[in-house]
Formats: C-alpha cells, structure tokens, sequence
C-alpha cells in the first residue's frame, strides 16, 4: 500500500525542493526582491554604525527626536576618511533617512547640536565594544 500523497516524506522533499530552488534563484538575482543572498551575514562584523545627534551636554540620541533644523551646508554622510580612521560599517538606507529627516525638517533652530557617526568597534572579546563619535554636521535645532 503507497502512502498518501502529503506524508512526511513527501513535504520534506517539497520543502528541500522550495529551498533548493529559492537557493539558486537567489544566486542568480542577487539583491532582487524579494530574493536575497543575506550577504550582511557572510562577514564577521567588526563595526557597526548610526547618525545621531549628540546635544550640548554630551547626549546621544536619535536624529527624529530633533525639528527645525538649520545647517550651515548639507550633511556629507560619507567623506573620505584620514588615513588613521578605520572605516566603520554602515546601513546606507538608515543613513539616507537621517539624511531625509534633517533636510526635510528646516527651521529656525535654537539649541546646538552635532550630528554624528556613533560608531561601535567590536571586540574579540563577547559584550566588548569600543565607541566613538565623528562629527558630521554642527547645527541648530529644537527637539520634538
């Protein structure tokens, strides 16, 4: 007697299938959505990175809790780095809506503000992490 046609061999052999073809699909197309290769974990990270605003009394915090900004020029996301800076790992959309958020916002600012890289160097060691702060931009605004 054959068994049924939705035994557990045969939707174990559909799903290795459904994941053989995603697989090959995905190499094919690369970056096409909704396929992709997760190259973000192909690397073992040793930075990460975000855009920040850090105030006048040394807080960090996020660029959105910030309004009425008045820069004296456009926020250069990336710049050439000195030839002692490492070059830490960014997330270029999150960059772009930090961007997005300070030209979208324009206003008579009030308060000093320096939007930064907040940059987290990872350690060998696990829990570890060495930070630091590059400025990008000296600004005025208002927070929300």
């Amino acid at each position: 007697m054959a068994p049924p046609p939705d035994s557990l061999p045969s939707r174990f052999a559909l799903g290795v299938l459904v994941l053989a073809g995603y697989m090959a699909l995905a190499n094919t197309v690369q970056q096409l959505y909704p396929f992709s290769v997760f190259d973000m974990y192909a690397h073992e990270a040793t930075s990460a990175s975000r855009i920040g605003v850090r105030t006048a009394t040394g807080a960090l915090t996020e660029v959105t809790a910030w309004r009425d900004w008045q820069c004296p020029q456009p926020i250069a996301l990336i710049g050439p780095p000195d030839h002692d800076q490492r070059a830490p790992y960014s997330i270029p959309y999150r960059d772009r809506e930090a961007q997005e958020w300070i030209v979208g916002h324009p206003g008579a600012g009030s308060q000093p503000v320096d939007v930064v890289r907040h940059i987290w160097w990872l350690q060998p060691v696990p829990g570890q992490a060495e930070t630091e702060d590059r400025v990008l931009l000296h600004c005025q605004a208002v927070p929300q």
